[in-house]
């Protein structure tokens, strides 16, 4: 993909890790700038965006002003709040603003909202686009890629393992939100709050590799269990105690004649003792399994960054590397179907130079 000579004028909206991340490859790459940055929590208001990265002073000032930021020359908005709101989002797109979304819209399922949101892209000239990396790659983009090379597919299972007790989220985010530490009676009663967000936003997911290899979804299901710590386990985020939830998994499936024919299968672990002790450890990886001919499987394995964290490095670039696809494309909703293969953006950086003919 053709990148434009001039650097793409970005817009952070919220600042969040994967937002983080956004700034401070903007502060260090020079296709991108950044020109403007939203955030939800008023104690950041007048801040730095720069600082908030801990890149240091950008000159660009945090800001809550919505007409302000939309009034502001800029290519592109990297919209990441922890919940998307649609009626945010046709604001954006309304101004003329591209958006790029980790947070779902890989294809949208809820007819109500891609009519709105489509609209608004009409209205504003302006491309909207989900991206990320679960969904936005892993569960999607590479199962699309591998049934490239298949006479015949029976079923696509994809697994995602994180250990959560290494992930830097907030405890607001780990605790309140995904229910770590929740009773096991409070667990079993009310799964953790984002459940339903998560299943929309997999099952668009699922409707993408279904839409790419023309099959036709009758219907969606999805569960979730859990499991109990064994003691009291220290994570980033803070301590799980004893007979609490130390680990979740979640199933979310694509069904074709009441048969699943595309499961994700999210396996939440922190490193304690649980019971049941589920075996599958990893700080982050992907595993993608094709049954079908001929059958397949590839492991994406994400080795632990000494300063982050890197699911949510990946997630912010894959955002930022789909700018220039984003923004040469026509007004509109548009799924990685409707895109060129994104690559990573003037990122080879060789540790080292051999002359051809000279022995590495």
């Amino acid at each position: 993909m053709k990148v434009q000579d001039t650097p793409y004028k970005i817009i952070q909206w919220a600042t969040g890790q994967i937002g983080q991340y956004v700034i401070e490859r903007c502060a260090n790459h020079p296709n991108f700038e950044l020109v403007g940055c939203w955030v939800f929590s008023e104690s950041k208001v007048g801040l730095d965006a720069g600082d908030i990265a801990k890149v240091g002073p950008l000159g660009i000032i945090a800001s809550k002003d919505e007409q302000a930021l939309l009034g502001l020359d800029a290519d592109v908005v990297i919209y990441s709040p922890l919940l998307a709101d649609i009626n945010e989002m046709c604001r954006i797109l309304e101004a003329g603003k591209d958006l790029i979304s980790p947070s779902g819209f890989t294809t949208i399922l809820n007819k109500d909202d891609e009519k709105r949101l489509v609209a608004a892209c009409e209205k504003g000239g302006s491309t909207l686009h989900g991206s990320g990396i679960h969904p936005g790659f892993a569960g999607d983009r590479l199962p699309l890629v591998l049934s490239a090379m298949c006479r015949e597919i029976n079923k696509i299972t994809v697994y995602e393992i994180v250990n959560m007790g290494e992930i830097g989220e907030s405890p607001e985010m780990v605790f309140d939100q995904l229910g770590f530490n929740m009773s096991a009676e409070q667990a079993a009663a009310q799964p953790p709050a984002l459940l339903d967000i998560m299943s929309t936003i997999f099952f668009e997911s699922i409707q993408l590799v279904a839409d790419g290899t023309g099959l036709t979804i009758d219907d969606y299901a999805k569960k979730h269990e859990f499991a109990l710590a064994q003691e009291d386990i220290q994570i980033e985020a803070g301590i799980i105690e004893k007979g609490n939830v130390a680990g979740q998994h979640f199933t979310y499936q694509g069904l074709v004649g009441g048969e699943a024919v595309i499961t994700f299968e999210t396996y939440w672990k922190t490193g304690g003792k649980t019971e049941p002790d589920w075996p599958y450890d990893a700080h982050c990886r992907y595993d993608v399994i094709i049954e079908g001919d001929p059958p397949m499987k590839m492991q994406l394995d994400f080795e632990r960054l000494q300063d982050g964290e890197p699911g949510m490095l990946g997630t912010a670039m894959n955002c930022l590397n789909s700018i220039p696809a984003v923004v040469a494309a026509d007004a509109g909703f548009k799924t990685q179907l409707d895109l060129p293969v994104i690559t990573a953006i003037n990122a080879f950086k060789p540790k080292t130079y051999v002359p051809i003919g000279k022995q590495i």
